[in-house]
């Protein structure tokens, strides 16, 4: 387990290492500081130039990734009408202020129920660089932490709100968004729906009940020294999702976040690890997390964050990392529990019919499956079958054998979309003596699509090792399966 762990590890490091170096350093090209505006509404301010009669209730939050000066705030009633449902503009557009802050009015019809808030970013719309070591800009250029950019105008964050409850504030990060946007998959559920969906966040980033609805800290604040672990925690989750910007593939923060909500479909769950999706997962972000808390260090220390509540929280994150790895397949009583491929394409089940009452334990190796093509984590049934001659006659003729191989076929192709049996044209079954499936030079193809086992004859003594992929009636090809093995003896 502990090989397991440290390789994914080391994977893991390497696949984001481009994109977390990519933020890198400053760069003499970079702009001087831009200083925010303050002509914006403050939350506890009294005053607000769309204040009528009419409007008595008041939504107050915070923008922070890190702070975001200048957003635009709007909110949203969710009506129903004879066409459906549908999201509905009230009432005026307000800016946050430099330290994320805003406080808008409500018309009192709306106060008790929920209400969508947004923050759209537009051309003024500066955001401070709280990644190190420096931030990339939608323009290509890199900005050092502490100093305003700007975020590019597709950024958007979301919460839900009830004016009536006028203590609980408005939480806008990306967290809480990717929250947001699995509510809307059912916002009929209202706001205990909402509060369920950030439980379960906070639970799968390691998270205590309530962090992400607690007022979010800018890490490039000047004083942090009553910053607690788990709000430390759920900053550098956050800024997680702006050190993958890389200028390539992403450009904005709300490049990431728009790809975040792609990896989400169907159901609105982030993927757990990078094994599940090739896009952006759980285990992605909480190691960016952990390489920006390392960088961070210093910088955190400065502004007053205690040594004790730092290693804590790198300690949590290292333990949420931990529990988004999968365990290594367990000593087999009956059949092995293999572990799965990444699934491009099929996720089958595995049969194993052991020659002996002792059954081996597989050795997987696995693989990525390239973008949009079919897939098989197929673990062959591995069945031998010796042939023996009587003891008395001699000379013994040599052990022979045979493997047989199910598997389920695949219903989803890498990208998440259906795969119909119609779509499989064939397998290909690659086997030998040899572990590494490149040097076997014995190859099979299974022309029947539909097929779900298949035999290999005539194996001799000694240990074969098997794995298959898929192809489709387009020719594309899945990576190879994981491999097992059967050893063929007396």
């Amino acid at each position: 387990m502990p090989f397991i762990k440290s390789t994914r590890m080391s994977l893991l490091t390497i696949a984001l290492s481009t994109l977390l170096t990519a933020c890198g350093g400053g760069d003499s090209s970079a702009p001087a500081t831009q200083a925010p505006s303050p002509s914006v509404t403050t939350p506890g301010d009294n005053t607000s130039s769309g204040e009528t009669q009419e409007q008595k209730f008041w939504v107050e939050g915070y923008a922070v990734k890190g702070a975001i000066n200048g957003g635009l705030i709007s909110i949203w009633h969710h009506e129903l009408g004879p066409r459906g449902s549908d999201w509905v503009k009230i009432g005026e557009t307000v800016k946050t202020n430099g330290s994320g802050g805003f406080r808008i009015s409500v018309p009192e019809a709306y106060s008790a129920q929920p209400l969508k808030v947004i923050l759209q970013s537009d051309a003024q719309t500066l955001m401070r660089c709280d990644a190190q070591p420096a931030c990339n800009t939608p323009a290509g250029r890199s900005v050092n932490f502490g100093e305003w950019f700007s975020p590019g105008d597709n950024l958007q964050l979301k919460s839900l709100a009830v004016p009536s409850r006028a203590r609980q504030g408005v939480v806008l990060t990306p967290l809480v968004t990717l929250a947001f946007e699995k509510f809307l998959k059912a916002p009929e559920g209202g706001a205990p729906l909402f509060n369920e969906l950030l439980r379960d966040q906070e639970e799968l980033f390691g998270l205590a009940p309530g962090a992400l609805t607690n007022k979010p800290f800018d890490l490039a604040a000047p004083d942090l020294s009553r910053i607690q672990t788990q709000d430390l925690k759920a900053a550098l989750l956050n800024i997680a999702f702006l050190s993958l910007v890389d200028g390539r593939e992403w450009r904005t923060l709300g490049d990431v976040l728009l790809a975040a909500v792609a990896a989400s479909e169907p159901d609105g769950d982030l993927p757990l690890s990078i094994d599940d999706s090739p896009i952006l997962s759980v285990d992605m972000l909480v190691l960016a997390s952990i390489k920006q808390a390392e960088a961070l260090t210093d910088v955190l220390k400065e502004a007053g964050v205690q040594d004790g509540v730092l290693a804590d929280t790198i300690a949590s994150l290292k333990e949420t990392l931990n529990s988004t790895m999968p365990s290594a397949p367990p000593a087999a009583e009956t059949d092995p529990d293999l572990p799965e491929t990444p699934a491009p394409g099929t996720e089958p089940t595995p049969e194993t019919e052991p020659e002996t009452e002792t059954p081996l334990e597989p050795q997987p190796e696995t693989g990525t499956a390239p973008g949009g093509n079919p897939d098989t984590g197929t673990t062959p049934e591995l069945e031998p079958d010796t042939e023996t001659t009587p003891e008395t006659e001699a000379p013994t003729k040599p052990v022979t054998g045979f493997a047989t191989m199910s598997w389920n076929a695949p219903a989803t192709r890498v990208d998440g979309k259906s795969l119909a049996m119609g779509e499989i044209d064939k397998y290909i079954v690659k086997y030998g003596t040899e572990r590494s499936i490149d040097e076997r030079t014995n190859e099979v193809v299974v022309e029947d699509g539909q097929a779900m086992e298949y035999r290999v004859a005539d194996l001799t003594e000694g240990t074969w090792y098997f794995a298959m992929k898929t192809v489709d009636t387009n020719g594309l090809e899945s990576d190879w399966s994981v491999t097992v093995s059967k050893t063929i003896s007396r």
